[in-house]
């Protein structure tokens, strides 16, 4: 019975263990409200490389939030799908290195590569543009 309970316990610590290291952003990492995209776009610093373009504003917090948008044109769902969850995956690794308390959409725009690399060399570029790095 003991010998039992203990493997019970320790997967339940290993299930814990991995859950700490998280492999997506939370919901407070990401812009929601339409209220807030709005916002972003009427009072935000945009600064742009070709094929992308990101839009800043100061949110109040102490964290930042990021809004991925392809642009309307981008290809299909599949396509739109894969490009946002590379460039969540820039935010998230990226993520102590940014200015606190910013609010960043992110737009990619169709008839660029998106492969993981030039993603991040471009989102690196604009967040350097814009002035977020800390």
């Amino acid at each position: 019975m003991d010998a039992l309970f203990l493997q019970e316990e320790e997967k339940r610590v290993e299930r814990n263990s991995q859950s700490v290291m998280r492999k997506n952003l939370t919901k407070h990492q990401i812009v929601r409200k339409k209220s807030d995209i709005s916002r972003i776009f009427k009072e935000g610093k945009i600064v742009s490389v070709r094929g992308y373009k990101l839009v800043c504003v100061q949110n109040g917090l102490d964290f930042p939030r990021i809004i991925i948008i392809p642009a309307k044109k981008f290809g299909n769902a599949v396509q739109r799908n894969t490009v946002r969850r590379r460039c969540k995956e820039i935010f998230r690794k990226g993520y102590s290195f940014l200015g606190h308390g910013y609010d960043i959409a992110f737009i990619i725009y169709p008839g660029n590569e998106y492969d993981y690399t030039i993603c991040k060399k471009q989102f690196c570029k604009l967040v350097e543009k814009a002035g977020l790095f800390i």
